[in-house]
């Protein structure tokens, strides 16, 4: 199983900081993954940068906080202290495989985890309430699905 995750997108502000909310609350209702450590990242995060307002509104809406989140910026120090990296796509992967190839073999995409999506899941930043909330609703499942693979391996 992998012991520490990282979420990652382009500004941490929207996607990769909901998918750990998402991942925070997996952790909260299955102890067995208690011990794996999880946090998120953007490729060109403003650090300390307060997740976007209407994403933080969505997050409430669909019962997750945001509120407390503050960005994180990828360096390559960073994402080699993850087993699993989950990126969003492809410019969250040509950005980071240029700095960092080494973690080529540790980087997937999140919606790989969901059979059948698309590859990518799209930044809704600027975008109306209904595709954020589509979107969101992608990475919800796509973190659920993560978190039963989690519990999977431990069992094996």
């Amino acid at each position: 199983m992998p012991q520490s995750i990282l979420f990652v997108c382009y500004g941490n502000i929207m996607r990769s900081a909901f998918a750990e909310a998402c991942f925070r609350r997996e952790v909260s209702q299955h102890p067995e993954l208690k011990n794996t450590r999880f946090a998120s990242a953007g490729v060109r995060a403003q650090p300390d940068e307060r997740a976007e307002p209407h994403a933080r509104a969505m997050a409430k809406q669909l019962g997750y906080s945001l509120e407390g989140h503050r960005a994180t910026r990828t360096s390559s120090e960073l994402l080699g202290q993850y087993d699993r990296i989950f990126i969003m796509d492809e410019l969250n992967e040509d950005l980071i495989l240029r700095d960092s190839p080494e973690v080529r073999s540790k980087t997937a995409y999140l919606s790989s985890l969901i059979p059948g999506a698309k590859k990518e899941i799209e930044d809704p930043y600027c975008q109306s309430a209904k595709q954020l909330e589509a979107c969101f609703r992608t990475i919800e499942l796509a973190v659920r699905n993560l978190a039963v693979d989690c519990l999977h391996e431990l069992g094996d």
